[in-house]
């Protein structure tokens, strides 16, 4: 299944029948001789089959697991029909966001996605969000969001609405055009930023460019960051991998190390980027790339979606209320220099990542 040094595995009977019942794997994804993943599988009706398989991860090689993932076949038909997803973003201990995907028809299809967040981090989930596929076509015609009383249990709906998926878009973006005099309407300095904009290539270092992009602005007056000694120091540090590139919890390291102010959150919305643009704050989110670059719809019910790529946003443009758009510094294309996104389009790739935000201000 991985493409890893397996280091340990074990054999256990759970239910004391004299059967084993339950394996457990654990591997060293980046090679440096410690576990960092492991992956325990069980047969929990005694069919002789594995129904249901457990990984957690230590993505930041911090030597705590901090994100876990759970697939079930719950009517033991061969198919996994319930996958749940759990993030612990804070590194505390606690559970910050599960999303679980369920097929409920058993069709092969998931067509119902329940998302929990703990929005204030006292380790108890406040806020559920539901999005439901009801007459299969792929896409979410039900979304409810509830406000979730851990004191009391109450369910409280928060929001009720027809949700409209965001639609696919050309893939030639255009990019943002400087002026002397900004409009109202235009969150952040995009022309200020562009000038600090470089290419990744075909290499795996969007976050490691993102961050450089960050330092060089915030540190007027220095010398440009060579890349390679910036990618070196990365890797020493077991934040950054050339195969790999770097993981969600590693994407402020290198920021950390340049002494830059920065605070990583999760389940944000458009407004705190804005809110932190228009401080003179400078942001890095991670994104799902082919959303933003190919123009792929959005698919709520794929569990297997996820953010793969960092950028720096660093604008937002109302000027026209009826098309916002998002500017980017992308180092991942060759004309991500002021890239300007679909607000929509931003929020759908944005999604898939949690929300994540990396916000950053002078030393």
């Amino acid at each position: 299944m991985y493409d890893f040094d397996l280091l340990m595995d074990f054999e256990f009977d759970s239910n004391g029948d004299g059967y084993p019942d339950t394996y457990a794997e654990t591997y060293d994804t980046t090679g440096n001789g410690e576990a960092d993943t492991a992956i325990m599988y069980s047969d929990t009706n005694g069919d002789g089959y594995a129904d249901s398989t457990l990984t957690f991860a230590d993505t930041n090689n911090s030597g705590q697991y901090d994100t876990y993932s759970v697939q079930q076949d719950t009517n033991s038909d061969g198919n996994v029909d319930v996958v749940s997803k759990m993030h612990d973003y804070t590194q505390d201990g606690q559970i910050d966001t599960t999303t679980t995907y369920v097929d409920s028809n058993h069709d092969g299809k998931f067509d119902t996605v329940v998302k929990e967040i703990d929005s204030n981090g006292d380790g108890k989930m406040d806020t559920m969000e539901v999005f439901e596929d009801v007459n299969g076509s792929g896409e979410a015609d039900y979304h409810e969001v509830y406000e979730y009383d851990p004191a009391t249990g109450q369910i409280t709906p928060a929001t009720a609405a027809g949700y409209e998926v965001g639609g696919i878009f050309d893939t030639g973006l255009d990019n943002f055009q400087p002026a002397d005099n900004y409009p109202e309407g235009i969150s952040g300095d995009p022309a200020e930023s562009m000038e600090y904009w470089e290419s990744q290539g075909s290499t795996n270092r969007c976050a490691l460019y993102s961050q450089k992009f960050v330092i060089e602005e915030l540190t007027p007056g220095d010398e440009k960051i060579d890349i390679e000694e910036f990618a070196d120091v990365a890797e020493e540090h077991g934040w950054f991998t050339e195969d790999g590139g770097t993981s969600f919890l590693n994407m402020n390291n290198m920021l950390d190390y340049y002494g830059i102010e920065n605070e990583m959150s999760f389940n944000n919305s458009i407004e705190d980027i804005e809110d932190c643009l228009n401080d003179g704050g400078k942001v890095i989110v991670s994104v799902d790339s082919d959303e933003i670059w190919y123009g792929e719809a959005d698919d709520l019910f794929a569990p297997d979606s996820s953010s793969d790529h960092a950028v720096e946003v660093i604008g937002i443009d109302r000027t026209d209320p009826e098309n916002p758009m998002v500017i980017l510094n992308d180092s991942g294309t060759p004309d991500g220099k002021g890239e300007m996104v679909p607000l929509d389009v931003f929020e759908g790739a944005w999604a898939d990542g949690d929300c994540q935000m990396i916000e950053c201000y002078p030393k």
